[in-house]
């Protein structure tokens, strides 16, 4: 019996020290996107000394209010513009979900140094615009009358990319990993609101700086 509770702490003992040495987990944000109100979060694993898999959640919201190229949007948007609007708004919200694979280059272990791989990103877009409206040729008392306009579109988009970067590892334990690649995107739009002359499928680059702790 005893011989057999030695057995089990030298092999506690030695896992221990074992996840001391080797540090598979790496949680990050996007700093690049919280200057836009976005919080992007990352968690990564390592499978092996070349190997890590990534997934990722993101969730934003943004408010814009007296938009002076309110009209341009209104009419990229939806194809028409609207009278003198004033107390115009803006709002788009986003949600996103990803998962990456990474293989990591040269003599470092990972998550340390050169990576590339492949990754697909799930992105749900929600854009709100708003404003009041003159009406043409509306007056009551000599005043102006105004309409309030509201208009929504959802959008659902894939981005499929492939990113080349390096993770920097700070005293250890704080990951600093700026990144950049192409990607290819597609999805669909509200039927009611898509433009005949609007194309969501196209080519684009994916680049951010995330930053974080490993352990």
């Amino acid at each position: 019996m005893k011989k057999f509770v030695f057995i089990v702490i030298a092999i506690l003992f030695s896992s221990t020290k074992n996840a001391q040495e080797t540090k598979k987990n790496v949680v990050k944000i996007n700093s690049l996107l919280l200057i836009s109100n976005i919080y992007d979060v990352q968690y990564e694993r390592v499978l092996n000394d070349r190997s890590t898999l990534q997934l990722g959640f993101g969730i934003g919201r943004t408010n814009n209010y007296d938009l002076n190229d309110f009209q341009e949007l209104y009419l990229d948007f939806f194809g028409k513009t609207l009278n003198n609007p004033r107390d115009t708004h803006h709002r788009k919200e986003i949600i996103s979900v990803n998962f990456d694979y990474r293989h990591y280059l040269r003599n470092h272990k990972a998550p340390k140094g050169f990576y590339i791989g492949p990754g697909i990103q799930y992105m749900k877009y929600k854009e709100r615009l708003s404003a009041l409206e003159l009406e043409s040729n509306g007056h009551s008392d000599n005043e102006e009358l105004y309409t309030e306009q509201i208009k929504q579109r959802d959008l659902e988009l894939y981005n499929v990319r492939a990113l080349l970067g390096y993770q920097f590892l700070v005293a250890q334990n704080i990951s600093i990993n700026p990144y950049a690649g192409p990607s290819f995107v597609f999805g669909d739009t509200d039927e009611s609101f898509e433009r005949e002359d609007e194309n969501l499928t196209g080519f684009g680059l994916n680049f951010g700086v995330g930053i974080g702790l490993v352990f």
